[in-house]
């Protein structure tokens, strides 16, 4: 008897392990001032619309659906606040895209690699040269609408995508693991 009650306990205990959420379902963020990792609650899912075609500035660039989206998006938002839309810069996709699969691969969520590289390192090492930089990343947003509003909901994260002065940006989003990274530049 007290065999099977062993053998049930560490069932259901098995069973509740099975139905816990896994990575693609945590939600975080990353405080671009603090530079802390940080839960976000999750936010509803809304119908969305297909993803736009190319736009000026995006013709050299292959841009996924969720990415393509999310470049519709936060221009929609900076046109809201008075800021000229954002131009894709193709070098800054680049960036974007390998720090997000490298944070995706190697398992670690930061603005800093596990060598020590910053975006701002990233960027020079890619041959940027640039007056203004910011780089947001988040992790576990399923859709570009649900990571736009996590950045929204960030002081921070936001001020870099309200902030008019910064001019071009790269979007690179993992689909199986739901990194997401956002760098914006001034070039000189």
């Amino acid at each position: 008897m007290r065999a099977r009650l062993i053998y049930f306990l560490f069932l259901m205990a098995f069973l509740a392990y099975c139905q816990a959420p896994d990575l693609k379902d945590r939600r975080v963020q990353v405080d671009p001032d603090t530079g802390k990792a940080q839960p976000h609650p999750s936010i509803p899912l809304e119908n969305q619309p297909p993803s736009p075609g190319p736009t000026e500035g995006q013709e050299n660039v292959k841009l996924s659906a969720e990415e393509a989206r999310f470049v519709q998006l936060v221009n929609e938002h900076r046109k809201k606040v008075g800021c000229d839309p954002l131009k894709l810069n193709p070098v800054l996709m680049q960036v974007a895209r390998n720090h997000t699969n490298d944070m995706a691969r190697r398992d670690f969520f930061s603005h800093t690699n596990p060598e020590g590289e910053s975006p701002f390192d990233r960027m020079k090492k890619a041959g940027l040269r640039y007056s203004l930089a910011a780089e947001n990343i988040a992790f576990g947003q399923r859709d570009a609408r649900e990571v736009l509003q996590s950045w929204l909901s960030s002081p921070g994260h936001r001020r870099n995508i309200e902030n008019c002065r910064l001019k071009e940006h790269g979007i690179g989003h993992h689909p199986v693991t739901n990194h997401w990274t956002h760098v914006f530049a001034t070039p000189r």
